[in-house]
């Protein structure tokens, strides 16, 4: 189930009070096909994203359980945390993949963990952020879209959420470890060895761009 946003800041900063992302730039009818449709950020070519970091949409936000169907863990990051006014610390991250409704549009969820927080959070619960759904729509009918048979989707989804995690400064993204699941061992060595500084100084969607056609 989910739940309230103050048990977890996981990317979505405060600015006077206020989350910076919310409901309020987003259409009334939140369905995932309107959303798709009318609301979703074509990236490249055939792949769209909806991110909770630039609005909340209904089905986004924080859950106690990872209820959706066979959520597979990608990997681990270290990062700087410098979303509470005037603090900036290391903190552990675990992504998760899971599909929402169909195969080619993936969720993705994140957990900080608690350990590194739990000193300037009194309140703080971990738990499960659906922070970002990407849609990757086949250039070919019939076209398989499993991340096992293309983990250039997979990088890409990667790619994405720290961008939209603001891990694109030097030195934010410390390192990334795959999981040891299917899903892990599909990621390549040159990607873990080239994500620490490869989204140094994207700083927009147009940058962003760029650097996805590179998995094309």
């Amino acid at each position: 189930m989910r739940q309230g946003l103050m048990s977890r800041y996981g990317g979505h900063a405060i600015t006077n009070g206020q989350w910076k992302s919310s409901a309020s730039h987003l259409p009334q009818d939140q369905s995932l096909d309107n959303m798709l449709d009318n609301y979703a950020t074509e990236i490249i070519p055939n792949h769209f994203f909806i991110s909770s970091y630039d609005a909340i949409p209904e089905w986004m936000g924080n859950y106690k359980l990872l209820s959706f169907p066979k959520p597979v863990k990608a990997g681990t990051i270290n990062h700087y945390f410098d979303e509470l006014p005037q603090n900036c610390f290391p903190v552990t991250t675990d992504i998760y993949i899971t599909h929402h409704r169909w195969k080619n549009v993936y969720a993705v969820f994140i957990k900080t963990h608690k350990d590194e927080l739990k000193w300037v959070l009194d309140n703080y619960l971990e738990c499960y952020v659906y922070t970002l759904m990407v849609f990757i729509r086949s250039k070919i009918e019939g076209e398989e879209q499993s991340l096992n048979l293309r983990p250039d989707y997979l990088e890409k989804i990667l790619i994405i959420l720290f961008y939209k995690m603001g891990l694109n400064y030097e030195g934010y993204l410390k390192s990334f470890t795959p999981s040891k699941t299917h899903l892990g061992k599909k990621i390549s060595q040159k990607f873990v060895d080239r994500i620490v500084t490869i989204l140094d100084n994207v700083d927009s969607d147009e940058a962003l761009t760029e650097l996805l056609k590179q998995y094309n």
